[in-house]
């Protein structure tokens, strides 16, 4: 039987766990300084389930992708039940005063434009987070099938009724919008999984 350390060893999962972590980060539940936090947790959750591992069954790609989405599920649900528990209070940047060096300023009047690009999402990425971000898509991706990645690459460049109306005539029969629109809700729950969803 292989090694259980295999399973941390392996350069895919220190690989996955770096675009996991990059992923998570994009999410407006997570801030850019959780991703080592976020690296070390992954690290900690294979290591209390890599007996659990089994290569008789699969290979150690197939258990650490599935163990770490198991993972982000389940933190993600707690992040949502930390939020959700009502014992958290809003501030306002305009109302809320800081006392720095002796000035007494408004909050917002501190926030840099890096400040501004998070809030509202526009934040540039760095050439880092670029190729993380296509790693993570192409890891997405990877895991659908060849008539879904067609049918997405299709939708994006043509929209949904020509696809629906190409992928009529590839067929022979009838495959209308809502099936399509269908499929394509299917495979945005496989993104979001990965953490895409918010980004």
């Amino acid at each position: 039987m292989a090694d259980r350390h295999d399973v941390l060893s392996d350069p895919f999962t220190s690989r996955l766990i770096r675009i996991k972590a990059a992923q998570l980060c994009r999410r407006t539940d997570f801030s850019a300084s959780d991703y080592d936090d976020l690296q070390q947790a992954m690290v900690v959750y294979l290591l209390e389930k890599r007996h659990l591992f089994d290569p008789a069954r699969g290979n150690v790609e197939a258990f650490v992708t599935n163990a770490l989405d198991s993972w982000a599920k389940m933190e993600l649900r707690f992040r949502g039940r930390l939020k959700r528990r009502g014992d958290y209070t809003c501030l306002s940047l305009e109302g809320t005063t800081v006392e720095f060096n002796g000035d007494a300023d408004p909050l917002d009047s501190m926030l840099g434009e890096a400040d501004l690009q998070r809030r509202t999402h526009a934040s540039r990425r760095s050439a880092i987070d670029d190729a993380d971000l296509t790693d993570a898509i192409d890891h997405a991706m990877s895991g659908l099938s060849a008539d879904d990645q067609e049918l997405l690459r299709h939708v994006a460049e043509h929209g949904v009724a020509a696809t629906a109306r190409e992928w009529t005539r590839r067929r022979g029969r009838c495959v209308s919008r809502r099936q399509v629109e269908k499929a394509i809700r299917r495979m945005r729950a496989r993104f979001e999984d990965a953490g895409l969803g918010e980004s």
